[in-house]
């Protein structure tokens, strides 16, 4: 990872918000992922989030990220504000870069930990009405992302470019039997098939779990990490939710649900259209774990992967 100085820092917040005054205090944030990350306090006890690109070909992630940033203020869905986007300047080796609020508090997986039980409900409640904020902004076409993806103007023809993509990496990767890949490809085009054609876009986060929240005082206070997201259907969102969330967390689904508006996952379509997501997911995340070496994620994908891929085969076959 690239060095950053203080003073490249000092100087592009000087530029970019005069109005907060000098850096007092930088340092960077460990628990950042796919950026260089620094906290920053300044003079004027304004607290802000740095985000610098890993590398200046981020620069397409970067711009979606700036775009859910503005749509979730415009749409009043909890999350820190963003303040600042550049897309490089001498600084920071001419990588995209941007500035947030920085909130206070701790990840929701930390502080439910210390939640009365009265706490805990309430907090599940509330991500679940961000979440459901979140799920009506429509853009009007799907997408990979906001800045540079193809966009798609029906659900089917995201899923059915995507297997394309899955299937080339996997052939690449070597992690599957050739069969396996095949029997997942047949059961996501059938469930493709099955599902209404009306599947309408929503901004989607595609990481939500517990430390992609915040909370402060026993309560839920905003989602955070936006850099997945894109327009897709709903009930993508729903499968790391299901993972990590309602599958470890003692009755965070009825209270999520109570604030979402629903529980989607009870319907007939809704099955459908979580399965597939799951299927894709857990296709897409087997090659990324392999990929950066992560020896017990993988371990996870290729178990859930198993047992998803003989359900549904099941299924198919009563």
């Amino acid at each position: 990872m690239l060095d950053v100085t203080r003073t490249e820092i000092e100087r592009e917040v000087k530029r970019a918000l005069p109005a907060c005054g000098d850096l007092t205090t930088c340092h960077p944030l460990i628990k950042g992922h796919g950026h260089q990350s620094f906290v920053l306090e300044t003079s004027s006890k304004a607290n802000l989030l740095l985000k610098i690109a890993l590398r200046t070909d981020q620069l397409g992630k970067m711009r979606s990220l700036r775009q859910v940033l503005e749509l979730a203020a415009g749409h009043h869905i909890p999350a820190p504000k963003l303040l600042y986007f550049s897309e490089g300047t001498s600084s920071f080796a001419g990588r995209p870069w941007l500035i947030q609020e920085f909130l206070t508090g701790q990840d929701g997986e930390e502080a439910i930990a210390g939640m009365s039980e009265l706490q805990r409900m309430s907090f599940f409640h509330d991500f679940g009405k961000a979440v459901s904020r979140l799920h009506t902004v429509n853009v009007g076409y799907f997408s990979e992302d906001l800045a540079c993806s193809r966009r798609e103007l029906t659900w089917a023809s995201v899923v059915e470019s995507r297997l394309e993509r899955l299937k080339a990496n996997h052939l690449q990767a070597r992690l599957l039997p050739r069969q396996s890949i095949e029997s997942a490809r047949q059961a996501i085009v059938s469930d493709v098939c099955a599902i209404s054609p009306d599947v309408r876009p929503s901004l989607v986060h595609r990481d939500l779990y517990l430390p992609n929240t915040l909370a402060a005082a026993g309560r839920f206070q905003c989602l955070l990490d936006f850099e997945h997201a894109r327009s897709s259907d709903a009930l993508s969102d729903f499968v790391k939710l299901k993972m990590w969330v309602f599958d470890i967390a003692p009755d965070s689904e009825s209270a999520f649900c109570s604030g979402y508006g629903s529980n989607p996952l009870i319907t007939e379509q809704g099955r459908i259209r979580y399965s597939l997501a799951l299927g894709l997911e857990l296709l897409s995340g087997l090659v990324y774990w392999k990929k950066t070496g992560q020896v017990e994620m993988l371990a996870d994908y290729q178990r859930r992967f198993g047992h998803w891929l003989a359900q549904t085969v099941a299924h198919r076959v009563v």
